[in-house]
């Protein structure tokens, strides 16, 4: 059974547009994760270079580990790492290679002229 299915995926455009999205989703969830620490850091850097001082930096550790924004980041970054993992697996499993490979693979089989 699983052969079978394994063929069927590689027959139709279902596998090759499943790793597409995944890849395509892990990478925007990882920026959407990046995206809050990374403004935060640019704001304190702005902030110091227009009044010449860094007043924004939390002076204790306390204020770090509270910080309920940087523990969601920290949870959607995971998610995009399992996104890519099951991307990985997904992969090698039809296509017996990564994901980038494999998507190129396609892409020259996409591209084949079948022509006669």
């Amino acid at each position: 059974m699983q052969a079978f299915l394994r063929k069927v995926l590689i027959d139709s455009h279902v596998a090759a547009v499943t790793i597409a999205m995944l890849i395509f989703t892990s990478i925007a969830t990882a920026i959407g994760a990046l995206w809050y620490p990374s403004w935060r850091i640019l704001s304190i850097l702005i902030t110091a270079v227009s009044t010449h001082d860094i007043s924004d930096i939390p002076r204790d550790l306390d204020t770090l580990t509270h910080d309920e924004n940087l523990a969601v980041s920290l949870f959607i970054l995971l998610f995009a790492l399992i996104n890519l993992a099951a991307v990985w697996l997904l992969s090698r499993w039809i296509y017996g290679a990564g994901p980038l490979r494999s998507l190129g693979r396609y892409k020259e089989k996409l591209t084949r002229k079948t022509h006669a």
